[in-house]
């Protein structure tokens, strides 16, 4: 532990952030408008305004054709939540920023991962606001065409193959695929390609309020009752444990016979109920450290309980946090698509659905493979990369990481 002045923190760059008191904020007058608070405030009245717009207006459409819902607004809250707490602070601590990509550099698996989910979210934006009621409307005639290197027999084609076919009577000829579909199409003429970015809004949903609001939520219920302790702890843990022993999926399934099927509900459901296991993990790692000597220092100097939770507990159970999260985001993912492969359709043309779609639709799948194997290519692809980044985004953000 090591109490330092402004003055002294050049001189000790050896002692980690979280570790030093700022003795300037401990001093000065509270800052009740910060940059976050601002933030998050001109970002909420901005949502509502656009809220109203769109209400009165009675248009259909919100941008292009992205037709809102609940589970859409609840993202664009999700978002406001994200800038307001994640960009704006890496936008004022540059010096943060450039620590945090110099770590990402010398871990490329990592770099690459989150580059790759990068990817998923703006193709999955994309699939929002360009797919009219979340569903796709280039519909073809061409029914399961071949990928461009691939062949399938004429009859599966329902005798319209868009490539190059023999001339000849046989139905078992082949038909190869063309570039008009690239990766071909399934038994609705709908190309694989846009299948596979209307298959990524679900992700985009899941990642942005997961980490928007859902471990947030947790992080603060864990900081606080690990902090606190006493009566705070006990009431809060009680009612993690009620959180806990209800199972989400039998939540989600009585609400799916009343209330009916929607993204929304997989949100509230699996969202709501699943955060408990994190704000656990938050809470062992804050009674921990809130024995440090860093932590009683700043205590004894007469800090609030706020500017030690952010600065000095925050800091330190990061490393627990986004492993977690990204547990918590790759579970969420897959049971999305779990019940889409079962029927549910939370999301309809998520990935689940199209590889159910491709899987039960001809004896052998394997004569159109191409309709299964790439949606779940791509959801393993996401699941792996969720993994990655948050294992390795563990070491990044961990205070007393060291290259």
């Amino acid at each position: 532990m090591t109490d330092t002045s402004p003055t002294d923190v050049s001189r000790e760059p050896d002692v980690a952030e979280f570790e030093r008191i700022d003795w300037e904020r401990l001093d000065g007058p509270s800052r009740l408008l910060s940059a976050e608070r601002i933030a998050l405030v001109v970002g909420l009245f901005v949502l509502g305004a656009v809220y109203l717009a769109y209400r009165v207006r009675g248009n259909a459409y919100l941008v292009w054709r992205w037709n809102v819902g609940p589970a859409d607004w609840l993202l664009l809250l999700s978002v406001v939540f994200l800038i307001a707490y994640g960009l704006v602070p890496l936008r004022r601590n540059r010096r943060t920023l450039r620590r945090l990509l110099g770590r990402l550099r010398a871990r490329p698996l990592t770099a690459l991962a989150l580059v790759y989910l990068g990817v998923v979210l703006v193709v999955g934006f994309y699939g929002l606001v360009a797919f009219a009621a979340g569903e796709l409307t280039d519909l073809t005639l061409d029914r399961f065409q071949p990928p461009f290197w691939s062949t399938v027999p004429y009859q599966v084609t329902r005798t319209d193959c868009a490539g190059y076919v023999a001339d000849g009577w046989d139905l078992s000829r082949p038909c190869h695929g063309s570039l008009q579909y690239p990766l071909g199409t399934d038994r609705w003429g709908y190309d694989m390609i846009d299948l596979l970015i209307a298959g990524a809004r679900p992700v985009v949903y899941l990642t942005v309020v997961t980490v928007g609001l859902i471990v947030p939520l947790a992080t603060v219920v864990g900081l606080v009752a690990g902090y606190y302790g006493g009566t705070v702890d006990d009431l809060l843990m009680a009612y993690v444990d009620v959180q806990l022993s209800v199972p989400a999926i039998v939540v989600y399934l009585l609400a799916f016979m009343f209330v009916g099927n929607s993204m929304f509900l997989l949100l509230a459901a699996f969202g709501l109920l699943s955060w408990g296991g994190v704000a656990r993990l938050v809470r062992s790692e804050a009674l921990q450290r809130r024995e440090e000597g860093f932590v009683l220092a700043a205590r004894a100097v007469g800090a609030p309980s706020r500017y030690v939770l952010r600065r000095h507990l925050l800091p330190n159970v990061a490393d627990t946090v986004v492993p977690a999260a990204a547990h918590l985001l790759a579970v969420l993912v897959l049971t999305e698509a779990g019940l889409s492969f079962l029927g549910f359709n939370p999301s309809f043309q998520s990935w689940g659905m199209t590889v159910a779609e491709g899987l039960f639709y001809l004896r052998p799948p394997t004569i159109v493979w191409w309709t299964s194997t790439f949606p779940a290519l791509a959801l393993a692809t996401t699941v792996a990369a969720v993994k990655l980044a948050g294992d390795g985004l563990r070491d990044v953000l961990d205070p007393r990481w060291e290259p």
